[in-house]
C-alpha cells in the first residue's frame, strides 16, 4: 500500500513506528475498556498489524477476562506511545472478532502457539500439573481469537518543545486533520 493511500494519521504513525526501530515497545499498545461490572480496565497487548487503513489487529484468548469484557461492551480506546518521536496516539473505536483467523494462526511461531494450550488465563497455578509440549500445533485451539479494532477517531499528542501539539482525526469527517489545544 502506497503511503499516499493512507490517511494522514496513518502516515504519521508509520513514520513514528519506523523511527522507533527494533524497540520491543514498538509493538506494545495499551487497550482500555470497561468491564462487565462497569470497572475501568487497561491492558498491554501486542499490536499484530492492520486489516485495512483504519482497522488494527490483536490476538487474545477467548477464556480471558478481556475477551468477556469486550463481548459485553465493545467500545475501546488504544494508547500507543512512541518514545523516540515523543508521540502519543489514542485510537477510539469498536472491537469485533474476526471470523476467519486461520491464516493468523498459521503464521504464528510454534513457541507463540504454545501459550494457547496453557490452562485458562487468571486461573490459580496447580504445581502438580506441568504444561506438556504440544505435538500438533497445526490444530488451532477454539480459544484463539483475532480481534479487529475499527478505529473511528485518532488523537495525536506530539510532546514538542517549547509547545506540545495536538491533532484529531475523525472517520465521520473523512479523516480531516484538526489541530486543537494540547
Amino acid at each position: 500500500m502506497n503511503n499516499t493511500d493512507l490517511p494522514l494519521w496513518r502516515q504519521r504513525l508509520k513514520a513514528s513506528h519506523s523511527k522507533e526501530g527494533k524497540l520491543a515497545s514498538n509493538r506494545w499498545i495499551q487497550l482500555a475498556n470497561v468491564s462487565k461490572n462497569n470497572q475501568p480496565r487497561v491492558r498491554t497487548v501486542v499490536f499484530r498489524g492492520w486489516l485495512d487503513n483504519s482497522t488494527m489487529l490483536i490476538y487474545t484468548d477467548k477464556r480471558s477476562e478481556k475477551y468477556i469484557d469486550l463481548e459485553s461492551n465493545n467500545n475501546i480506546e488504544v494508547l500507543w506511545l512512541f518514545f523516540k518521536t515523543k508521540s502519543q496516539y489514542r485510537f477510539k473505536g469498536k472491537v469485533y472478532e474476526l471470523d476467519d483467523n486461520d491464516k493468523y494462526w498459521d503464521n504464528l511461531l510454534d513457541r507463540s502457539k504454545d501459550q494457547w494450550f496453557w490452562p485458562s488465563p487468571g486461573k490459580k497455578i496447580d504445581n502438580n500439573n506441568t504444561i506438556s509440549s504440544i505435538d500438533n500445533r497445526l490444530l488451532k485451539p477454539n480459544n484463539f481469537s483475532v480481534l479487529k479494532i475499527n478505529i473511528n477517531e485518532v488523537d495525536l499528542l506530539k510532546l514538542e518543545k517549547p509547545l506540545h501539539k495536538r491533532y484529531i482525526w475523525k472517520k465521520t469527517d473523512n479523516w480531516r486533520c484538526t489541530e486543537v489545544n494540547p
